[in-house]
């Protein structure tokens, strides 16, 4: 029998001191000042391993965390595994299409269950180590040789399931099972997204690349639009300067948002057909936003760019970047050209944002690293700081 995840009871006593996080009170009042008076993190919380002990335990599992798109699992038995900073779990359709996220881990001795992206043979799960089965509403099924077995009922034993949303053709799982609901914490995020149409695209991977630094290094760079004259000069500044960009305010630091006009205000070409749902006017900009901790979508009128995270440890993680495209597209002849194409738009820019992290990982480790000051331009790098805090120092549960 399956369960949802019993949310753990929270403490309502004040937030944790700086301290519990090995932060000074003089560094968290300077990330939370105003955009325009603040300074950045202090540089030790991107290589010490007592902070990503905390983030595991803490900022991940109480936060969304994305598992998939609703392509990966268009049938029933489809399934997609995940390590979510170490917690094995799988997103699955079940009999009756509906998607339901279950601990990856057997009942018996521990064993993964399923690994990658698949179709469960028969619509049953089994274990690889000693054949325990499981349905696709998790349940056990069968566990070869334990009919003799004092007080073992097989009908009380079944995967934990998770709770989860699905938005906009995004599935995600709240390992805790105490987050605010997704849709109402992205209540003001929804109408500058749903014209997109995301539940209707699907999903191809395009590049994996494992890099030794740490995970917020990484998704700090794809938050603004700073660094482009400097590191994007010939690609993504000549087509979209980072003085047009529009940074959006949100009021609860869940997410963040903005926008790179086109140089002259004018309709720009497109790698694909644009997505019918959307008007001329998303032909001039593209849509960059992030929904904390590390879910983040650069979108223009065509080709959906997703920037998925594994991550390992505290100075290793994995990004993973995903193509959307209109349903269908799939079964079209001349896919692997329109990826080619897009792949030598885009490679270049990502080489470009690998070697200038690579010099972020080695500068950290500096004696003489100190917290930054932030350039209004970076309105979304402090959004994310600040959201970082409210996890870090949110009453420890009991």
């Amino acid at each position: 029998m399956t369960q949802i995840v019993a949310a753990l009871e929270i403490d309502a006593a004040a937030p944790l001191p700086p301290q519990a996080v090995g932060l000074t009170d003089a560094e968290v009042d300077a990330v939370r000042r105003p955009l325009a008076a603040a300074s950045l993190l202090p540089p030790r919380v991107y290589i010490d391993p007592e902070t990503f002990r905390i983030e595991r335990e803490k900022l991940f599992p109480s936060g969304w965390m994305p598992v998939c798109h609703v392509s990966d699992l268009e049938a029933p038995g489809a399934y997609v595994a995940r390590h979510l900073v170490g917690e094995p779990v799988f997103a699955v359709r079940d009999r009756q299409g509906d998607i339901r996220i279950f601990s990856n881990v057997c009942r018996h001795r521990n064993t993964t269950l399923v690994s990658g992206q698949g179709t469960c043979k028969g619509n049953r799960i089994v274990c690889p180590y000693h054949g325990w089965t499981y349905g696709l509403d998790g349940g056990l099924l069968a566990a070869p040789f334990m009919n003799d077995v004092e007080g073992f009922v097989r009908r009380d034993i079944g995967l934990p399931e998770l709770r989860h949303e699905v938005w906009h053709g995004f599935v995600f799982v709240n390992i805790d099972g105490k987050a605010a609901p997704l849709a109402e914490t992205l209540a003001e995020l929804e109408p500058m997204v749903a014209p997109y149409g995301y539940a209707e695209m699907e999903r191809f991977e395009l590049k994996r690349v494992r890099v030794p630094w740490n995970w917020k290094i990484s998704l700090e760079n794809f938050s603004e639009a700073y660094h482009q004259p400097w590191v994007h000069p010939e690609s993504a500044e000549k087509g979209f300067p980072a003085d047009k960009a529009v940074y959006y305010e949100n009021p609860n630091n869940a997410w963040s948002l903005f926008r790179l006009h086109e140089r002259d205000n004018e309709i720009y070409p497109l790698f694909a057909p644009a997505i019918p749902s959307l008007d001329d006017a998303y032909r001039r900009f593209v849509s960059v936003f992030n929904i904390y901790p590390y879910f983040h979508c650069l979108s223009d009128a065509a080709t959906p760019l997703l920037l998925d995270f594994n991550i390992f440890g505290p100075e290793d993680h994995e990004m993973v970047w995903s193509l959307l495209l209109p349903r269908g597209t799939r079964e079209t002849p001349d896919l692997e050209a329109r990826l080619d194409g897009f792949r030598a738009f885009i490679e270049p820019i990502m080489v470009e944002d690998v070697e200038v992290c690579t010099g972020i990982a080695a500068g950290v480790q500096s004696r003489f690293t100190r917290a930054g000051r932030l350039s209004l331009m970076e309105r979304a790098v402090h959004q994310f700081h600040n959201w970082w805090l409210d996890r870090m120092l949110a009453p420890d549960a009991t």
